[in-house]
């Protein structure tokens, strides 16, 4: 699971021609071109059923040792070296401590939605009411990403709204965090984690920039 987080993106989706989501590696594009358009790549739906997979697994091996703790009368039973059971087995947060599915057609969705929208200039009020929608419904449709949710709490920051970015930006940054790196890799994990902070730490104080160069000093130690 984090090996697949960490390193994909749409490069591997062409190299293997990932069209349906799915990465089953059945493709053979060995010509694509590096680095590829950077798009987010369309591992999550693979990585989702890893997760409930693993899920099961642990599950089980608590019920294992809890029926072995029984037979042996409340003591601990003895550990058994071929099982490995001194390795701890935790459950990742993502995909709500791998309870949940998210389908290859949903990722997509949600995205297609995401890059229209980061791609797309608001400037004007009603431009930026289009982009809000499109990230309102690429989070509705992937809501395990926290990218979307915080370009949608700068959406909201300019738009002067400062409630909903302060949402967004706490529930974008607490998904970044606990991926441990970036969806969208056009950035770095510590670049999204940076400005995820900068995005909650000012929507909370109600301030934003409007000037090219206030936007430039919002890294600025205090």
């Amino acid at each position: 699971m984090a090996d697949f987080a960490d390193q994909l993106f749409d490069f591997q989706d062409k190299l293997f021609d990932n069209d349906d989501g799915r990465l089953t590696f059945q493709g053979n594009s060995w010509s694509t071109l590096w680095p590829g358009q950077g798009k987010p790549g369309l591992w999550l739906n693979s990585v989702s059923k890893m997760g409930a997979l693993y899920s099961v697994i642990a599950r089980e091996e608590e019920i294992y040792l809890e029926e072995r703790k029984r037979a042996g009368q409340g003591g601990e039973a003895p550990c058994c070296s071929e099982r490995d059971e001194e390795i701890e087995l935790v459950i990742p947060p993502v995909f709500d401590n791998c309870t949940k599915l998210l389908a290859a057609k949903e990722q997509i969705l949600a995205r297609d939605l995401y890059w229209e929208a980061v791609c797309s200039s608001g400037e004007e009020e009603q431009g930026w009411e289009r982009v809000k929608k499109l990230l309102t419904e690429s989070c509705e449709k992937n809501p395990f990403v926290g990218e979307p949710h915080l370009v949608l709490g700068q959406v909201y920051l300019n738009l002067g709204k400062y409630e909903e970015a302060e949402r967004e930006a706490e529930k974008g940054l607490k998904l970044i965090l606990e991926w441990g790196s970036s969806w969208d890799k056009r950035m770095s994990w510590e670049g999204w984690v940076a400005w995820g902070r900068v995005l909650l730490t000012n929507a909370e104080e109600r301030s934003w920039p409007h000037t090219s160069w206030g936007i430039l000093n919002l890294g600025l130690v205090k």
